[in-house]
């Protein structure tokens, strides 16, 4: 793999090291090298390399880029949230060790969470847009404005522990519990991963954190770490990332002198685009050293002149201009601050551009169950061995009878291969895709000689059962049919449509985004009761992540027609209507 000597120097560095990375700079090859570098120096086959991600598209991306090293052992590389680490690595072993878990458990998912604190919310009075906190600190506390809120909060953890249930905020709760106070455990882990790599460092919460020191400091040797990070990108302080320097990493990690290796280069973007996105956080001398650094492209905002109504229209538009000039349908992204604004633009955009394929994770029938066994499964199911998926195959296959043997119980006398070969093998003239995926799940732990019980019951109930409600959520957008299922797992091609967090870290050579509005991007989190320098600091590093995603051309919309809740119309994003730029017309 080919390095800079800014990305050679922080991989080839024998100790502890932070990557202070601005946009473009190569922190994923990077971090990528460190890995591969890593495996190879694993010293036992019970060993692992540790990465962790703060989204799962990251986590796939890491892998990907990994397994085309034929150095690479599948086996020998854990890449994932910190939430899949602590649920799969700490929770469910050891279960056993908490009295919130030890008599059974299940992980309540996001729509189950918001339907009940929705009911609760009703109940003690607080509005519906009223925020109540559920994360958790290293103490076990969640802090809410309002004694109201918290009487919701102590409502809804009764009611996970009356269905012995627990969240995502809960599951990193008890997984510091047990790290923190179960020395074994966090002396075991410490011993199963010599290194440690954590990706988008900025984003990492206080109690996530927490639990990696733990692991660090559990054995006598104590394991390397890889840290990349940029403070410029913290867009998740509003919900509880802290953003370190590494004076504050070598506290939380004692004795790790950790030494600081900072990446200025950019080798993504045109000068242009380079100048552009470096305004919104006041970072100066970033070169582009792309080998199109000096070409013009686009730089377009939209400030008031579309209304929301004719977005779809302009937007498709755009993306059909663009890939008749050549650009191909993947690197083209269409960007929301949030997901709430995807589905109607998505939905647009798929019935005004029939012949262009999008990729847009939120429409899939299959969102919010990445922790999921039976997800594994259907992955394995729904794709074919053809390019890059012949090796990701393999991998999915080795992750689930991984799984089926540290976190069920079932050590299945089978290799990747053959369980690959017992789901190729099955067929059926069933068309219904849900029907189609439970008639071949069937049909595999019958030829595992496995009893389909117990948690692996339970998770594939949720599985089915989260499907349809995603189904019926997408008001008809697709059927529930098994060629409709396997196009979704196709090799990633398409435009792509997400938010504002879901594309840190990817690049595009066009980017289109919208909702630059006050109350979206800062969030009214950041607004209400909050000073000025907070909603400020917010929308400045949303709109440095936005635009530096681009390659060449970026389109920006504050569009007209979104109103508030008090029937009042959306204000541009005070930043970007401040910025007093040359646009192009």
């Amino acid at each position: 793999m080919e390095l800079s000597l800014e990305q050679s120097n922080a991989v080839v560095y024998d100790g502890n090291t932070y990557v202070s990375a601005c946009p473009g700079s190569g922190k994923t090859r990077a971090l990528t090298a460190r890995i591969a570098k890593g495996v190879l120096e694993l010293s036992s086959r019970s060993e692992k390399v540790l990465a962790v991600t703060f989204t799962n598209r990251a986590a796939e991306e890491l892998r990907s880029r990994i397994e085309s090293n034929h150095t690479y052992d599948h086996h020998r590389l854990w890449a994932g949230t910190i939430h899949s680490f602590a649920l799969d690595w700490i929770i469910k072993p050891y279960a056993a060790y908490l009295d919130l878990t030890k008599n059974g458990y299940s992980i309540v998912d996001e729509y189950e969470s918001k339907r009940v604190l929705a009911k609760l919310k009703k109940e003690c009075g607080v509005g519906v847009y009223d925020d109540v906190n559920t994360r958790l600190d290293r103490f076990g506390n969640a802090y809410n404005k309002s004694k109201s809120a918290e009487a919701v909060l102590e409502k809804y953890h009764q009611f996970l522990r009356v269905n012995k249930k627990i969240d995502f905020d809960q599951v990193l709760y008890l997984a510091f519990l047990i790290v923190s106070g179960r020395k074994e455990v966090s002396q075991t882990l410490c011993s199963l991963f010599p290194l440690i790599c954590i990706d988008e460092a900025q984003d990492v919460s206080d109690l996530q954190y927490a639990i990696l020191s733990e692991i660090y400091s559990g054995g006598k040797i104590k394991p390397k770490l890889f840290i990349v990070g940029d403070t410029n990108q913290a867009i998740y302080t509003n919900i509880g990332a802290v953003s370190r320097d590494v004076d504050e990493l070598n506290i939380e990690f004692e004795g790790a002198n950790l030494r600081l290796f900072e990446f200025k280069d950019n080798y993504r973007s045109t000068q242009r685009v380079v100048d552009y996105f470096s305004y919104f956080r006041e970072v100066k001398g970033v070169v582009s050293k792309a080998s199109y650094s000096n070409e013009r492209g686009v730089i377009k905002f939209f400030n008031k002149s579309i209304d929301k109504a004719q977005l779809p229209d302009v937007i498709a538009k755009i993306i059909q201009a663009t890939i008749d000039s050549g650009v191909s349908e993947r690197e083209i992204c269409v960007i929301a601050p949030q997901w709430v604004h995807i589905r109607t633009i998505a939905r647009g955009l798929i019935k005004l551009l029939p012949d262009i394929k999008f990729d847009a994770p939120a429409l899939t029938p299959f969102y919010g169950q990445q922790d999921n066994f039976w997800l594994l499964i259907a992955k394995l199911v729904l794709t074919e061995p053809s390019g890059r998926l012949v090796s990701t195959r393999s991998r999915w296959a080795s992750e689930a009878l991984e799984k089926l043997d540290r976190e069920f119980g079932f050590a299945v006398d089978r290799n990747s291969r053959e369980l690959l070969y017992i789901v190729n093998s099955f067929f059926s003239l069933e068309n219904v895709g849900t029907t189609y995926l439970s008639e071949c799940f069937v049909y595999m732990m019958s030829r595992l000689g496995l009893d389909l019980a117990g948690r692996l019951k339970d998770e594939y109930d949720v599985f089915f059962e989260k499907a349809r409600k995603n189904i019926e959520a997408n008001e008809g957008q697709y059927e529930n049919n098994i060629c409709v299922f396997k196009s979704f797992f196709k090799e990633s091609v398409g435009v792509v449509i997400n938010t504002c967090h879901g594309v840190k870290g990817e690049e595009y050579n066009t980017v289109i985004a919208y909702g630059l509005l006050r109350g979206f991007i800062p969030h009214w989190n950041d607004i209400i009761d909050r000073p000025d320098y907070v909603g400020l600091n917010s929308e400045s590093k949303m709109l440095y992540v936005i635009a530096s995603r681009a390659k060449k051309n970026l389109y920006l919309f504050s569009e007209s027609g979104r109103m508030t809740n008090s029937k009042r119309p959306y204000q541009t994003s005070g930043v970007i209507q401040n910025y007093k730029y040359g646009y192009d017309l």
